[in-house]
């Protein structure tokens, strides 16, 4: 491990994302359930402590506790401490004022007396809401040889979606010209990786700025760009994902099941570390059937399963099949289900006979036609036995056996709960 100067890291975790659908409804994205055990925060966390950085503050705003339940004290990840430590960051409401995060930058700025106190030389910026592995020790090293006041990470350009990106233009030496955020067509081969490393004082300088806006990238970071400040691209080569939409942390998770995951979950020098439930381990049936798949203590399989992430507590029942599918905690799948491309928040409950997703063997299977739209499953619904979900079908949260119309719901349908005791257990369905 590099020794590297006092840093302090700063984790922007509190935004909405409405593209992930229901599983954004009552979380944050960096709050997901991720790989079977996990959360998504766990991986920026994580990273830190192998990185040797122990002073960190986490920005929440959007649907808290359930992050906040998460992190707690920061046991898990050995920050629990009086020297450094982890610290939440929740907007607070003044006498005269509600002072909500009207931004990134602005999140930033309205946590200035942390940022002081801390007496850094460097402030790290980070996204919860990515799964990657990184040594930041790296990062400051490259950030302090360059003389950076601000070094960005940047990943490959993925191959689609590039409106949901920033294409970064550098020089052989790194020196970044550009960044082109989020254009209608994509802009080059590296894209911002939502990493940064600033210079503290020029952070603060800017942000204290008569006039400055609310948004870290287009406010600050373009600008230092355009000004010609000292801005570095650092090239990250590993996995990297941003899981901000429904797509996106499907084929994520997805990855750890290929026979050879490019995302290595069992290094012992680089743990994933995240809080442990006290549940018995996985038990298999006497005709249960498990391949390519993760599947989390306290499970209990009876069916088959297959290309799959099964969490804590998930009961497939017999003669069950799950398949390309996520299934979150303690959720039931009653006998000879199916499920395929589907993802199914915590404690669902899906009927005997259901279908839930692509049927095995249809019309677009022989065609060969690219893959239908996810179903997503809402936590804590009910599904009604030998009910038929087409593919791309969303059931909000919360939806009970009396909100459906029928027991054919079309691909791309939408079910919400009805009623005022139904649309109340969607909303304040508990912690995610």
């Amino acid at each position: 491990m590099t020794a590297i100067p006092p840093v302090l890291v700063l984790v922007l975790a509190g935004g909405r994302s409405d593209a992930l659908r229901a599983l954004g409804r009552i979380r944050t994205a960096s709050a997901l359930p991720y790989g079977g055990k996990y959360r998504v925060i766990d991986f920026t966390l994580s990273n830190c402590v192998h990185s040797g950085l122990n002073r960190i503050g986490i920005l929440t705003q959007y649907a808290p506790l359930s992050l906040h339940g998460h992190i707690g004290i920061g046991r898990a990840w050995d920050l629990d401490r009086r020297d450094g430590g982890i610290r939440l960051l929740q907007p607070y409401v003044r006498q005269r004022e509600t002072n909500w995060y009207r931004g990134t930058a602005d999140a930033l700025l309205q946590n200035r007396n942390v940022i002081e106190d801390a007496q850094a030389r460097h402030i790290l910026v980070l996204s919860g809401d990515l799964v990657y592995k990184m040594d930041y020790a790296e990062l400051i090293r490259f950030h302090e040889e360059h003389d950076a006041a601000l070094t960005l990470v940047t990943v490959t350009a993925p191959s689609d979606e590039p409106e949901r990106y920033g294409y970064v233009h550098a020089d052989r030496s790194g020196r970044v010209s550009g960044l082109e955020e989020k254009p209608k067509r994509a802009g080059g081969g590296a894209v911002s990786g939502a990493i940064y490393a600033f210079r503290a004082k020029e952070l603060m300088d800017r942000l204290r700025r008569p006039g400055a806006g609310p948004d870290l990238v287009c406010d600050v970071i373009q600008p230092m760009i355009a000004e010609k400040t000292r801005v570095f691209a650092y090239p990250h080569r590993g996995y990297w994902r941003d899981i901000g939409t429904v797509e996106s942390y499907y084929e994520s998770n997805m990855d750890l099941v290929r026979p050879a995951p490019p995302l290595n979950l069992y290094d012992p020098d680089w743990l994933i570390y995240t809080p442990s439930e006290d549940r018995s381990p996985a038990v298999f049936g006497v005709e249960a059937a498990a391949s390519q798949s993760l599947v989390s203590h306290g499970a209990r399989v009876e069916g088959t399963v297959r290309r799959s992430v099964l969490f804590p507590g998930v009961h497939v029942g017999p003669g069950a099949v799950v398949e390309d599918s996520i299934v979150m905690h303690d959720t039931r799948i009653g006998s000879g289900a199916r499920l395929r491309r589907a993802i199914v928040d915590k404690r669902v409950v899906i009927g005997a006979g259901a279908l839930v997703g692509q049927a095995e063997g249809s019309a677009e299977d022989s065609r060969g036609a690219a893959a239908p739209g996810l179903c997503v499953i809402g936590k804590g619904s009910v599904i009604p036995a030998s009910t038929r979900i087409g593919p791309d079908a969303l059931i909000e949260i919360g939806v009970s056996e009396r909100d459906f119309p029928g027991r054919e719901i079309a691909a791309g349908s939408v079910v919400r709960p009805t009623g005022r005791l139904a649309a109340a257990r969607g909303v304040n369905g508990g912690s995610g």
